[in-house]
């Protein structure tokens, strides 16, 4: 018997390699990517794309596309340029949001062509949604923050709404993914590891985090649950402020965490990174994927740390 087809685009990061491992026993996986280079995980199928299809009127990818979709048991859409590589300067901050529009309007009108549309549609978003809120416990029903990186989410989350007409949609607002292979968490570890480590700011500001395979677990939770729509947060249920993580992940890699780096370093060292990354407090909490029955594996960042860093 024939596997469910499940469409991942932009498999090439940290998220679309764990939900690969994760799946592929299960489902017969297409990978859509820019360019095969080589790194791309075995036992897939590989199909190429332009994610501007829609912008340059490239009617052969927009077609190609709808035919791939077609018929899918689910798509999982993670396609968006790294905010971590880079500043956030102006170019960056293009980048960051165009790649996110572009490639989800090209979808979105792909899926429109398809006589047999995909049952279920998974788009990616930030918790960065909800934008620097103090203390404030942050579940799904809250509204946007005004920054860029939450201006980049609302708009990135109104581009996949057309997809909502075609099949059944969830938007995955996740946090700070931990895993050894994955940028943004070595960008937070780098101070530690140069025995520079320890408050950030204020360090009463809540990271929002969640571990990469629980990422995974979440994603195939909710495109294989049949009431799942609209946004979720996919974070820990146990939120944590950067100083503690800080003092947790270098008792871990056996380095100091004593040198407070105040804001304004901060930003002369990153650029937007900091106000996008490190700075704002975030009190994310699961509230409907707990709600809806999901079961964390690594609830609490001790857990996730001795997995990732050792005990």
């Amino acid at each position: 018997m024939a596997l469910p087809r499940l469409i991942i685009v932009g498999a090439s990061g940290v998220i679309g390699r764990h939900l690969i491992a994760l799946a592929r026993p299960d489902y017969d996986i297409t990978v859509v990517t820019r360019s095969i280079d080589g790194s791309e995980m075995p036992g897939t199928t590989l199909m190429t794309w332009n994610p501007r299809a829609a912008k340059e009127g490239d009617e052969a990818t927009l077609e190609a596309l709808a035919a791939t979709l077609e018929g899918a048991q689910a798509v999982v859409n993670l396609a968006g340029a790294p905010v971590s590589r880079g500043r956030l300067g102006s170019r960056h901050r293009r980048l960051v949001l165009d790649s996110r529009l572009d490639s989800t309007t090209t979808l979105s009108i792909a899926l429109g062509r398809c006589k047999r549309p995909p049952r279920a549609w998974f788009q990616t978003s930030g918790s960065n949604y909800y934008g620097d809120r103090g203390d404030d416990e942050l579940s799904e029903s809250e509204p946007a923050g005004d920054d860029f990186m939450a201006g980049v989410t609302v708009a990135w989350e109104k581009a996949a709404a057309p997809i909502a007409l075609h099949t059944r949609l969830t938007l995955g607002r996740t946090a700070l993914v931990v895993a050894a292979d994955a940028p943004a968490w070595q960008l937070f570890l780098l101070p530690i590891r140069l025995f520079v480590g320890g408050r950030l700011g204020s360090g009463r500001q809540f990271l929002p985090w969640i571990e990469a395979d629980d990422t995974a677990r979440a994603i195939l939770f909710l495109i294989e649950t049949d009431t799942a729509t609209g946004p979720y947060n996919l974070a820990a249920p146990e939120p944590v402020r950067q100083r503690a993580l800080t003092r947790a992940a270098a008792r871990r890699l056996r380095r100091p965490a004593l040198l407070p780096l105040p804001a304004f370093l901060l930003r002369i060292v990153l650029g937007g990174l900091a106000d996008a990354l490190l700075l704002p407090s975030q009190r994310v909490v699961p509230s409907r994927l707990m709600v809806a029955g999901f079961s964390f594996v690594y609830p609490e960042i001790d857990g996730a740390l001795d997995r990732v860093l050792g005990s």
